[in-house]
């Protein structure tokens, strides 16, 4: 995968998280050790001290989207913390996603489609800018990748994105390679 278009963080990024693959695809490297090693990167590779992965989940409020690993530099919040995005109750969210395919948010707090976390996780979280960018495999979401930053707005960047996006290739062929395996071997 040419790396144009990334800078030089994330180049290193990119190519750590494709290294963590090839470990997770060889079996020395389990799931949640790729997640959380790969987020530290992906952080890093765009410069904001909060990433984390959410997949596309059944809830009895429809659509959801649930935290399946975080990377926090500054140990505040654990996944686990986190509740569910819920479509009925993130309306704005989901539309904003389905319409642009991303959310970028330099100004986090004030954006329209974030209105519903306002009060609830980003004044308390003190997130003043967020990149959300979905990935799928085969045509179906999988999920997204989700970058914050907290005390100081960040103005992403086309490079940010395109390593957003990059990232979220090398982690669906993972998840759907993964996924064929599992169908292969059936249920245990």
């Amino acid at each position: 995968m040419p790396l144009t278009g990334l800078t030089p963080e994330g180049q290193r990024a990119l190519a750590c998280m494709q290294q963590l693959a090839d470990c997770r695809a060889q079996g020395t490297l389990d799931g949640p050790d790729f997640v959380a090693r790969a987020l530290r990167a992906v952080a890093e590779g765009l410069g904001c001290d909060r990433m984390s992965l959410w997949l596309h989940g059944d809830h009895a409020g429809g659509r959801a989207l649930v935290c399946r690993g975080l990377h926090d530099g500054s140990g505040r919040v654990a996944p686990s913390e986190l509740p569910p995005l819920v479509e009925a109750e993130h309306a704005a969210y989901f539309e904003a996603l389905d319409r642009h395919g991303i959310l970028s948010a330099a100004d986090a707090q004030q954006h329209p489609a974030l209105v519903s976390m306002r009060e609830v996780y980003l004044l308390p979280q003190d997130i003043r800018s967020l990149l959300d960018v979905p990935f799928a495999a085969n045509g179906r979401r999988i999920g997204l990748l989700c970058g914050e930053q907290a005390g100081r707005r960040i103005d992403w960047q086309p490079a940010q994105v395109a390593l957003m996006r990059r990232a979220g290739i090398v982690g669906s062929l993972l998840f759907e390679r993964q996924r064929l395996h599992d169908a292969r071997l059936g249920p245990v």
